[in-house]
Parts: C-alpha cells; structure tokens; sequence
C-alpha cells in the first residue's frame, strides 16, 4: 500500500464491551462529528451522513493486515466502523476490554488519495506510532 504523507492521530478511547460484541459487529467513536471533520474531504463527509450506506475504507491493524470496513454516521452523531470484517479484525487483534487505549490514526494512500485508518491496541508501557 502506497501511503502518501504522514499519518494523524485522530482520537484514542478505551475498548468498550459494546466494541468486542459480535453481535454488534461495530467500534463506536461517541463524537464522530468532531473527531473526523479535519481529516475528511468534503465528498467523504457526504458519503457518511445519516441515512446514507456510508464509507468504505481500509483499516490496518498493527500487522498491516487490512480490513475493508464501513464508516457510517448515527443519528446520534455518533460515527461507526462495522460491516462483516469488523468482527474478523476484533478476533485476529484478540482485543480484550482493558485500562489501555485504543488509538485510531487516519492516512491517505494510492494515486486518488483514499482514506485509510489504522487501529492499534496498545500494550502496557508501549509507546504507539504507526
């Protein structure tokens, strides 16, 4: 995957048991209106409103296995990942709810500049940076 500049640290929050529930299949990011307004374009923001089938993007974990996810928005204002690899990155991380955050990092890549997430779990005395 051909990354173009440098990746952001968009937000960190903590796993939820909501987060690892198969039955849900979804991460919850609780303020996705402020947390992905700077690092959305103008035509992905419209892909993900309310009522709308959402965003496809990859998201990377800390091996660099990618995961074709959904980005959609709540009425709530509340922004998602989900779809049906989401259950399958849950399981191949093995995360577990826990003291340490989670850290969603956003990044551009290809020649048309996509969107892209990584989502690292970190570990007890670890420093992140993808």
């Amino acid at each position: 995957m051909d990354i173009t500049g440098n990746p952001e640290m968009v937000m960190e929050k903590s796993m939820t048991e909501s987060d690892r529930n198969e039955g849900l299949n979804r991460f919850l990011i609780a303020k996705g209106d402020a947390v992905f307004k700077n690092v959305m374009n103008p035509s992905e923001r419209e892909s993900v409103v309310v009522g709308k089938e959402g965003l496809e993007v990859v998201v990377l974990d800390r091996l660099g296995r990618g995961y074709m996810l959904w980005l959609k928005k709540w009425k709530s204002g509340a922004v998602v990942f989900n779809g049906p690899k989401c259950r399958e990155f849950v399981r191949d991380n093995g995360w577990t709810v826990g003291k340490f955050p989670v850290q969603l990092w956003a990044f551009r890549y290809g020649e048309d500049g996509r969107l892209g997430f990584v989502l690292l779990d970190r570990k007890e005395g670890e420093v992140l940076k993808p």
